[in-house]
């Protein structure tokens, strides 16, 4: 049976199958992984139920997964870090007051751990990526290494501001890794979010679903392949992403579905980084506001409820 290959696919019926075989030839995880995912999304207009973008996303991100699994040594996996990681929270004024606390396990004498109002994961994410990166950079200083693994760099608390609001600059000899340009496309014009690597004030206006964002990076191949991600924050709300990270393609692009973002003004965080070194680069975006979708009718779709 055509497709049978990717059977293992959770979510991708057989139906799913046979319309990627007959509409664009793809019988193979590598097909799979490389086809354009706007038209494995039309060869699927008929079927129901019709996966989504982010389905779509999260199959092709499986099967490079499993394709990167087969070319490498599975018994060679180590551990780079390892973090505690604690969501707090207590009473006051008859509101919860939200904190995040995280300490690196291993290292002696013992690091000192990081705080981080509320429970949004981004700058947490930052701050572990960051220390993963002097944990292994200091591995290849004691083995004689000449070329690190990632940016480091003094500890944001030392710095004096929250840890991982911004990266690290990069040190002589590490790979560097930058989002040079982003863009964001909704029904009506393209606008520039970044443009040769400085970030560009907010549009004006309402963005009108359908609504896609694009980014193009430079540098950081030598710590393996990229991932991108976009981290969206409202004020007083836990952070969220409306689509599963991707992998940015050997072109430095990566694209973003972001037609499902509930109305109203939100905080963007673009982050890239290696999959298996620590090179990373976070970009924070001025505050974009999302419009309601407007019904085939002329009514004004009820704003979906925020994450």
């Amino acid at each position: 049976m055509p497709g049978d290959v990717l059977r293992s696919l959770p979510g991708l019926q057989e139906s799913h199958r046979r319309a990627l075989a007959d509409k664009l030839g793809i019988t193979s995880f590598q097909a799979l992984a490389d086809a354009d995912q706007r038209a494995v999304y039309a060869a699927l207009a008929n079927i129901r139920p019709r996966p989504s973008l982010t389905r779509i996303a999260a199959w092709q991100d499986e099967v490079r997964s499993r394709l990167a699994g087969l070319a490498s040594d599975r018994s060679a996996w180590q551990t780079a870090a390892s973090f505690a990681v604690i969501f707090s929270k207590r009473q006051a004024g008859g509101d919860w007051e939200l904190r995040l606390e995280a300490e690196q396990t291993e290292t002696e004498p013992a690091a000192e751990p990081g705080q981080w109002p509320g429970w949004d994961c981004g700058p947490l994410c930052d701050w572990m990526l960051a220390r993963l990166a002097r944990a292994e950079d200091s591995a290849g200083s004691r083995a004689g290494s000449s070329s690190p693994a990632g940016t480091a760099g003094r500890s944001d608390a030392a710095a004096g501001r929250e840890p991982g609001t911004q990266p690290e600059p990069a040190r002589a000899g590490a790979a560097t890794l930058a989002i040079d340009a982003a863009t964001i496309t909704d029904a009506r014009h393209e606008l520039e979010l970044i443009r040769a690597g400085e970030v560009i004030a907010a549009p004006a206006d309402d963005l009108c679903p359908p609504v896609r964002l694009s980014l193009s990076v430079r540098g950081g191949r030598s710590g393996g392949p990229l991932r991108a991600a976009v981290w969206f924050r409202r004020r007083g709300r836990p952070g969220w992403s409306p689509q599963e990270p991707v992998i940015v393609a050997s072109s430095g692009r990566a694209e973003f579905d972001l037609s499902a973002v509930p109305p109203g003004g939100h905080d963007l965080r673009l982050l890239v980084w290696a999959t298996n070194r620590a090179a990373m680069t976070a970009v924070a975006l001025p505050t974009l506001t999302f419009g309601q979708r407007a019904r085939q009718d002329g009514d004004v779709a009820a704003a979906l409820p925020g994450p």
